[in-house]
């Protein structure tokens, strides 16, 4: 799903949520919706939720998520300009060969059958090949979070949360973490219109990020990485 698409799904939400009445006790609820902490259980029966899919938002939420979504496509725009840029085409490359040559490659085996729609927790924690749009936004988004962080101070949870939030990343939902670990701060990031999820690390100096890819019906923590 494109970043844009997902956009527009979160204003047509925040509209709904606009003419509907808020929920009562919001405060208590939000905490309990809006927080992507894994379930207990390691293999989870069914899909994670989406927190946008919950017609509970209170109208504040709401508009949060959209703020979020439209930070998500200001960061990916540059990328996708630069990718339409590019031919559809290479030059010299050969049309793929049709399914009864020779040359065909064979079908990937741990692919599930067509039609399959059993729920299956391993397959879908598997780590999701990034798209080079997806792969130039992480770098975009790298840049961001480095510029506000790097050097600012010591590295603690609540210096790192802080600085996140004064530039957009503040959705609880869409960050686990802070936590110290080993003098260090790791954090994980859910900047998801598609598939990207960023890992980060700040040391009180500089700060490191490892993007990958990952399937809509887990969490960002919830995916198994190559390797």
């Amino acid at each position: 799903m494109r970043v844009g698409g997902a956009l527009a799904a979160a204003l047509c939400a925040l509209a709904l949520t606009a003419c509907g009445t808020e929920r009562a006790g919001s405060e208590v609820a939000a905490g309990a919706v809006m927080t992507a902490t894994p379930t207990v259980s390691p293999t989870p029966t069914e899909a994670r939720p989406d927190p946008m899919d919950d017609p509970a938002l209170t109208v504040e939420e709401g508009r949060a998520a959209v703020a979020f979504m439209r930070l998500l496509t200001d960061v990916a725009a540059p990328c996708e300009r630069s990718s339409e840029g590019l031919p559809a085409e290479s030059p010299g490359v050969q049309p793929p060969p049709r399914p009864g040559d020779s040359a065909a490659p064979a079908p990937v085996k741990d692919l599930p059958p067509l039609g399959d729609t059993s729920w299956n927790f391993e397959r879908v924690r598997q780590e999701v090949e990034l798209g080079d749009t997806e792969e130039c936004a992480a770098l975009g988004h790298g840049s961001r979070i480095a510029k506000a962080l790097d050097g600012s101070g010591d590295p603690t949870a609540a210096h790192v949360e802080k600085a996140l939030a004064e530039i957009g990343y503040d959705l609880p939902y869409r960050l686990h973490g802070p936590e110290e670990v080993g003098g260090r701060v790791e954090f994980t990031l859910d900047l998801r219109g598609g598939e990207l999820c960023l890992d980060g690390t700040y040391d009180g100096t500089r700060t490191t990020f490892d993007p990958y890819g990952a399937h809509p019906a887990v969490y960002c923590t919830d995916v198994k990485r190559r390797g």
